[in-house]
């Protein structure tokens, strides 16, 4: 079984920490054994002489390693600290790991209707994918017939909010993400994909997150929430 890097414990979902340290990582207040594993992991990079963060590194004039080790030190804080507050603001800090809308899965078509066993207020999804460029995605509908032109602009603008390069806008960014929330890890067999939840104004919104390499990386599920769909108004 693998450990956490951090605390030592047993690792049973996620990558790299635990979820009890990854609970810690907050802005301003790194725990000490964070801190004490940033500093470990500058001495490494020190030590190796492969990797330069600054113009003086690179030009080789530094002699002092005790002085750049501190300075990678610091380097680690000041990026772990900018990725945790990028991580919760705009849209990817309103995205839930316990479902909030969870009477929208208990409500089901029969299995035997022609979308199969979906919940009836399932408007469509958008499956996506990276190649490496740029994102690529199709639409595919399902109870289409309740959304409203407000709902569907609501789909649009949260599927470029998500992609956008404040937030998820490579695989790079989405794995670094999910691996920020071990918690919502699918299962522990499925330790590559991911559940998030969003409501919305108009529309509620399941996002699952995969993050294996040369597979669909995203799909975002909406669904009418109750009393915005056309058969209401």
């Amino acid at each position: 079984m693998p450990t956490c890097l951090l605390c030592k414990k047993d690792v049973i979902s996620g990558y790299v920490v635990c979820g009890d340290c990854a609970g810690e990582l907050k802005t301003k207040t790194m725990p000490p054994v964070l801190g004490g594993f940033a500093v470990w992991l500058g001495a490494e990079l020190v030590r190796q002489d492969t990797v330069y963060f600054c113009s003086v590194c690179k030009a080789r004039k530094c002699d002092d390693k005790t002085v750049c080790r501190k300075g990678i030190a610091a380097w680690f804080r000041e990026r772990a600290e900018e990725y945790w507050e990028a991580s919760n603001r705009g849209i990817l800090g309103r995205l839930k790991t316990v479902c909030p809308f969870p009477k929208v899965f208990e409500d089901l078509e029969p299995a035997e209707s022609p979308h199969g066993e979906v919940p009836r207020r399932k408007i469509g999804h958008i499956r996506a994918d990276y190649d490496g460029y740029r994102w690529w995605n199709t639409f595919w509908r399902c109870h289409y017939d309740l959304a409203t032109p407000k709902m569907a602009n609501e789909i649009d603008r949260i599927y470029e909010e998500l992609t956008a390069k404040d937030a998820l806008h490579d695989l790079n960014t989405l794995c670094r993400f999910c691996w920020s929330h071990p918690e919502a890890q699918v299962s522990q067999k499925a330790d590559d994909e991911f559940n998030f939840y969003l409501a919305g104004e108009t529309c509620d919104f399941w996002v699952r997150l995969i993050t294996r390499e040369k597979d669909y990386n995203m799909y975002l599920h909406a669904y009418a929430k109750a009393g915005e769909g056309r058969e209401e108004h």
